[in-house]
């Protein structure tokens, strides 16, 4: 049975149709419908692996028979720019000229669909309440220093169920808190309150909500929770993704941090909540958990894992040794893997969680089971 929902890998590769001998010649002029046709023509294979492992989602290029295999060779891979619910949203091509591939992998069948790309970055995608639509967002920003007036913002919005079939634009200045130092690390929705997320994991957020924009574009500005804006030394900051994260986890927004990881105090892993119900918004301490009570934990031990951080943290170390699935409310380790590692560094800005409960009768997907022993 496949887990309901999954670590996926953000990069995703382009690869050979297994009956393709030698690669192709000479490639055929990049033509942008050439390029729309190649994508769509090319066929998913999602290998799911039970969270901690990291999943990985690959494309298959035509048939050499097809028309259409003499195009798209200059595109070699993509990267996960969203994910939400069964859709997935690749980005292939250059910045500023590339195209959006959304698959929603819901059936046996996936479909998909391309989309101009407009920057590639700042991406979020949500499934409304009718099935079959989704928006495509992208967030660009204008910012400006404090003394220089408002920063401002474009949203560019792309409706599947529209009858322009085009991206709708709309601007409006930021909040104030929201200057020159903005940077988007992340962006999400919030399906149950039509919402749509964009994060600095050292500042703050921006909420756009989505049955406003159709007026007018208007966002709103949420600090992190206190204590956790510092003025960190920028020239010595790793980056923020390593020892933060932020989601949504059944309809509510969760910030997580590794509290001392900059510090060079003793770790703990808090998890907060935001309350959007209240008068003003604001964020709830949910767990806290030491390193040394994790190091202390009954199945970390039956492990046989290291009790030393620079030897299991990410950040500090190049190759990856294993993979924890922790509890931080029970405070106890549930699983550990060394399968299914991924080449990269394991911070946030190279994984993103994507439902994968559906997927159970697709035939491009290969559910992989293994058993760990203690």
């Amino acid at each position: 049975m496949a887990p309901a929902r999954v670590v996926l890998d953000r990069s995703v590769f382009f690869r050979d149709h297994p009956l393709e001998a030698e690669p192709l010649g000479e490639e055929a002029p990049g033509v942008v419908g050439g390029n729309i046709a190649y994508l769509l023509a090319m066929e998913p294979d999602l290998q799911v692996v039970d969270p901690p492992g990291v999943s990985c989602l690959t494309m298959v290029r035509p048939h050499p028979s097809d028309p259409i295999a003499q195009y798209g060779r200059h595109l070699d891979s993509g990267f996960v720019a969203a994910a939400h619910k069964s859709l997935v949203a690749i980005y292939a091509g250059a910045w500023y000229s590339g195209w959006y591939l959304v698959l929603d992998l819901a059936s046996s069948s996936p479909r998909s669909f391309t989309i101009p790309g407009i920057a590639g970055i700042g991406t979020t995608v949500i499934t409304p309440l009718h099935p079959g639509a989704f928006f495509l967002a992208e967030l660009l920003l204008s910012l400006r220093r404090p003394s220089k007036g408002l920063s401002s913002a474009m949203l560019c919005l792309w409706n599947s169920h529209s009858s322009s079939w085009a991206w709708d634009y709309k601007t409006s200045d930021l909040p104030v808190q929201v200057c020159h130092a903005w940077e988007v690390h992340m962006s999400f929705p919030v399906q149950s309150r039509n919402l749509l997320c964009w994060v600095d994991l050292l500042h703050g957020l921006l909420l756009c909500d989505l049955d406003e924009v159709r007026s007018e574009l208007h966002m709103s500005f949420v600090p992190l929770p206190p204590n956790s804006c510092e003025a960190f030394d920028q020239q010595r900051l790793p980056n923020p993704q390593d020892f933060r994260t932020m989601a949504c986890v059944d309809g509510t927004i969760k910030f997580f941090a590794m509290d001392g990881f900059v510090e060079g105090t003793p770790i703990s892993l808090v998890t907060y909540t935001l309350d959007l119900d209240g008068p003003s918004t604001s964020w709830t301490k949910d767990t806290v958990l030491r390193l040394d009570d994790l190091w202390a934990d009954e199945t970390y031990i039956s492990m046989g894992l290291p009790r030393d951080l620079e030897q299991i943290e990410g950040y500090w170390v190049r190759n990856v040794q294993f993979l924890l699935s922790v509890d931080t409310r029970k405070t106890r380790v549930i699983s550990a893997t060394q399968q299914n590692l991924p080449r990269t560094l394991l911070s946030s800005r190279f994984r993103i969680t994507f439902d994968a409960a559906s997927q159970l009768s697709s035939k491009y997907h290969q559910v992989e089971h293994y058993v760990e022993h203690t």
